[in-house]
């Protein structure tokens, strides 16, 4: 039974997409595609479309709260057995939620869309474009209607890669089991005789800074590391990196070790300036009294550095080669925000809260019962909404009622 605000969003969707030109993937009747419904708990996959206006009509018709497809190209999409659709190739896609961003936490939908946006924006140019060479006729950014930003690569050189070929990338992306004695070898510079033996004295060098790969990475992005650790101040750096774990030792570091190295990177010296100072004019990370300092040093800045394709518990979209993704210019049912395509010129400039609504919705006022209490930004339009009974223009209703923070009245 449809209650009020469910045939609200259920019509407001029909009529975007009843007005919208649809945004289809290549090779469309090879593609597999899935949808989820506002009145309907299962979700329908295994289904293909011979053409642009066969999807469009099933759209219209039956409304999906989301819709997907798939990133593989299959000789027989709408084999109900995956074995049975015969496998052609896949897509290269990039999927970097707010689940899987660092420092996220608390902060609002619109700080946490730009965090996220930000990040995407690394991924893409240090890594996709940069790394991997991807030209950018063969990529499509699309921010995916929710708390996210997709990156779809459709090289020809990528088509027929594997899951494994797939994973190895993402670990590169992702630094997985970096070695630390590589990016910062142990170099001899001095040498001690003791007991009649000769002990050498080894410091760890610092890459050049054009240096490839992540040895340039670590290094150049040190500046902005170092700022971010100085800004956010000791106690949230000990709350936020104690406990970080070594991806082979598996030990956390403590509190007093993030502590004690906080106070020798930012503590002014007489004569000698702050241990920050002698990293960035001299390229020098050996200023630390202890090497637990140093180690401590080297595993947050790889944290900080590293991009996070995956959470805890996701495979990564980018290794699946049989997975589903948004459809661009479809709606996502929890925000009735669009699934955008962008170029890269245009991202960062692009504010989902105000280039993604539905072109359909209008300023037609409705009437809402408000959950609590909202200030927030959209289309340019600062609103509050108190908890209670309010109005609101047709898009931020529809907007509200899909994240369920109000209802039509």
């Amino acid at each position: 039974m449809q209650d009020k605000t469910q045939k609200f969003i259920i019509r407001s969707f029909k009529k975007y997409y009843s007005a919208e030109k649809l945004e289809v993937p290549d090779r469309l009747s090879r593609r597999e595609f899935g949808l989820m419904f506002f009145d309907r708990s299962f979700v329908l996959r295994h289904i293909s479309f011979a053409t642009k206006q066969e999807l469009r009509g099933y759209i219209i018709d039956n409304v999906p709260s989301h819709l997907y497809y798939s990133s593989a190209y299959y000789e027989k999409p709408d084999a109900q057995n995956m074995a049975d659709k015969k496998w052609m190739g896949a897509d290269l896609v990039f999927d970097l939620d707010a689940d899987h961003v660092r420092d996220v936490a608390g902060l609002s939908y619109p700080d946490m869309l730009k965090r996220v946006k930000d990040e995407m924006i690394r991924l893409i140019d240090e890594f996709i474009i940069g790394d991997l060479g991807v030209d950018e006729k063969h990529l499509k950014i699309v921010f995916s209607g929710g708390r996210g930003y997709h990156a779809h690569v459709n090289d020809p050189r990528v088509l027929k890669l594997g899951s494994h070929e797939r994973r190895e990338i993402v670990d590169y992306i992702t630094g997985t089991d970096l070695d630390f004695d590589w990016l910062f070898p142990s170099v001899t510079f001095d040498a001690k005789q003791f007991a009649q033996r000769v002990h050498p004295i080894t410091k760890k060098e610092m890459p050049k800074k054009d240096s490839g790969g992540w040895k340039g990475k670590m290094v150049r992005g040190l500046p902005k590391f170092l700022q971010d650790l100085e800004t956010m101040g000791v106690d949230e750096a000990v709350r936020r990196f104690s406990g970080l774990r070594d991806e082979r030792s598996k030990r956390a570091l403590g509190e007093k070790t993030v502590r004690e190295m906080y106070s020798e990177l930012f503590k002014k010296r007489k004569g000698s300036g702050r241990g920050t100072d002698r990293i960035i004019a001299e390229n020098n990370i050996e200023i630390f009294s202890r090497e637990s300092h140093l180690t401590a040093f080297l595993r947050i800045l790889n944290n900080y550095v590293k991009i996070a394709l995956v959470g805890e518990t996701d495979e990564p979209v980018t290794s699946d080669i049989r997975r589903l993704i948004r459809l661009p210019s479809s709606l996502h049912g929890k925000t009735g925000l669009r699934v955008t395509s962008l170029s890269r010129d245009l991202l960062p400039d692009f504010d989902p809260l105000r280039d993604a609504f539905p072109s359909s919705l209008t300023d037609k006022t409705m009437k809402i019962e408000v959950k609590e209490n909202i200030r927030i930004k959209l289309k340019d339009e600062e609103f509050v909404f108190e908890t209670g009974e309010s109005e609101a223009p047709e898009f931020a209703a529809l907007f509200l009622a899909c994240r369920k923070s109000a209802e039509l009245i």
